[in-house]
Order: C-alpha cells, then structure tokens, then sequence
C-alpha cells in the first residue's frame, strides 16, 4: 500500500469497527439460525442471507494491513 503510517492506522480502526459490525450482524444470525432449525428445521439465513463473505473479506483487510504497517515498520500510534 501506498499509504503513510498514519493513513495505515486510520483505515485499520474503520476496518476494525466495520468488522466488529459485521461480526455482530452475523452472531445475530447465527442465533436466529439456531432458532430457525428448532422450529422450523431450517436455519433462517438460507432465506435472509448471510454475511459470512463480508466478515471474511473484512478479517483479511485487517490482516492487509497489519502486514503492510508491519512492512513499513510503523510504530503503534497511541
């Protein structure tokens, strides 16, 4: 990545928070899969969809750019 250190740590606290987001969208999933399937006998995300996708393209984001501040030797911005 081209981006400062600085930038690097910004786009990874609004990828951590988008990632928590999501995280919590799909554990609230989970639950109503979980619900789905004792009372009904199917998971409810196979109708509403799911978010699994986005929370793994997220978690890789994040690993991104742990690995370019890494690269770049940035130092934790407190």
């Amino acid at each position: 990545m081209g981006l400062s250190c600085e930038e690097l740590a910004i786009h990874l606290d609004d990828t951590r928070v988008q990632l928590l987001k999501m995280s919590a969208v799909q554990n609230e999933k989970a639950n109503a899969d979980a619900l789905g399937v004792f009372l009904l006998g199917i998971p409810i995300s196979k109708l509403a969809g799911d978010v699994e996708g986005e929370v793994a393209r997220l978690k890789g984001q994040v690993e991104a750019i742990d690995t370019a501040q890494v690269k770049k030797r940035c130092k934790p911005i407190t």
